[in-house]
C-alpha cells in the first residue's frame, strides 16, 4: 500500500514557521511589523510561527488579527543543535549548546502538545547536526531540508536533502520544512510551507502539519498531487524537472514538463519528489511510503504511526 498524505478534500494554505522578532538578538522587527511584512500585498501568508532564539514570545494579543494565524514558538540552543519547539505555552532550556537534554525538551514539547523541528541541518559545517545524533534522537516531526537564513548569509548549505534521504533511508518517518528563518524584511517569503488542510483554522492546520499534508517551497507551487493505482502523479503550471528519490537515496526517475507520474513497483521503501525550475526555485513533497516496505524506526511517538 502507498500511502498519500495529501488524501484529503481542502484547500492549501501558506506558511513559515521560522520567524524572528526584536525579542531575537539577531531579529530587528516588532511583532507588530512582522505580521505586516507577511500580511502585505503579494505576500499575505495565512499562518506564521514566531520562533525568537531562547525566548517564547507571547502573542496573546495578536491571536484574533483575521489576517494571519499564528503560532507561539522558541529556537532552542545559542549555537549548536538548534531545533524549534511550536505551537507550545511553556518555555524550559538554558541557552547553552549541551545535547544532554535534546531529548527531554522533545518530550516537553510533545507533552504540550507541540512539534519539534530540527534547524538548518548544515549551518557553519556539514555536520552542524551529525545524521548519528538525529537518528537516535526521537519525536521530532521535520528537519529544515531549506533554510533561506544560511543561504542569505552564505554561512554554509542550505538545501539539507541528504540528511532527510539518510533519515528516512533508516527508517525515521520525518517531514522536510523550508522555512525563511527570517531576520530582516528582504528575506521574508522566500521558503514557505503550503498546507493541505480542510479549512483555514489553527486546529486544521495543526493537524495537517501532524500528519505530513504539506509541501515545501522555495517558489514552485504544486497544482496536482494524486495517488492511485500505484501510481504518483505530479502537476503544475509551468515546466519543472521532477525528481522521483528513493531509499539510498536513488534516483528513481526523472522527467521534465508540467506533469510526471511514476508508477511504484512495490520495492520503494519510500518516493518523494523534488521539482526543480529553470531559475533555480524548488518544491519537496513528503515521502509517500510503501508500507509494506518502509520499516519505521520511531514507533510509539505522539504522531500516531
Amino acid at each position: 500500500m502507498i500511502t498519500n498524505p495529501y488524501n484529503i478534500q481542502g484547500s492549501w494554505y501558506k506558511g513559515n514557521l521560522h520567524t524572528h522578532t526584536s525579542n531575537s538578538c539577531c531579529g530587528h522587527y516588532s511583532v507588530e511589523k512582522v505580521i505586516e511584512i507577511y500580511t502585505s500585498y503579494q505576500m499575505e501568508y495565512d499562518f506564521l510561527a514566531i520562533t525568537d532564539h531562547h525566548y517564547l514570545t507571547r502573542l496573546s494579543d495578536y491571536m484574533d488579527d483575521d489576517r494571519i494565524i499564528l503560532f507561539q514558538g522558541v529556537e532552542f540552543k545559542k549555537s549548536k543543535y538548534q531545533t524549534l519547539g511550536i505551537n507550545i505555552s511553556v518555555y524550559r532550556d538554558k541557552k547553552n549548546d549541551s545535547e544532554s537534554n535534546i531529548q527531554e525538551l522533545f518530550d516537553d514539547i510533545n507533552a504540550q502538545k507541540g512539534f519539534n523541528v530540527i534547524c538548518h541541518p548544515h549551518i557553519y559545517q556539514d555536520d552542524y547536526w551529525p545524521v548519528e545524533m538525529l537518528q537516535n534522537l526521537t519525536g521530532y516531526f521535520a528537519i529544515e531540508v531549506f533554510n533561506n537564513n544560511v543561504k542569505a548569509n552564505n554561512a554554509g548549505r542550505a538545501v539539507a536533502t541528504d540528511v532527510w534521504d539518510y533519515l528516512l533511508s533508516n527508517g525515521k518517518k520525518v517531514a522536510g520544512l523550508a522555512n525563511d528563518d527570517m531576520h530582516v524584511f528582504h528575506r521574508a517569503g522566500t521558503a514557505f510551507n503550503m498546507v493541505l488542510a480542510e479549512e483555514r483554522s489553527r486546529k486544521c492546520i495543526i493537524d495537517s502539519l501532524f500528519n505530513h499534508r504539506f509541501y515545501a517551497s522555495t517558489g514552485v507551487t504544486i497544482n496536482t498531487i494524486e495517488v492511485s493505482d500505484r501510481i504518483i502523479r505530479i502537476g503544475t503550471k509551468l515546466s519543472v524537472t521532477f525528481r522521483f528519490i528513493g531509499k539510498g537515496p536513488v534516483l528513481l526517475n526523472e522527467q521534465t514538463g508540467s506533469m510526471a507520474e511514476y508508477k511504484c513497483t512495490g520495492n520503494e521503501s519510500y518516493i518523494r519528489v523534488e521539482l526543480i525550475r529553470e531559475d533555480g526555485a524548488m518544491a519537496w513533497t513528503q515521502p509517500f511510503y510503501i508500507m509494506d516496505r518502509f520499516r519505521y524506526r520511531n514507533r510509539g511517538n505522539i504522531y500516531g504511526y
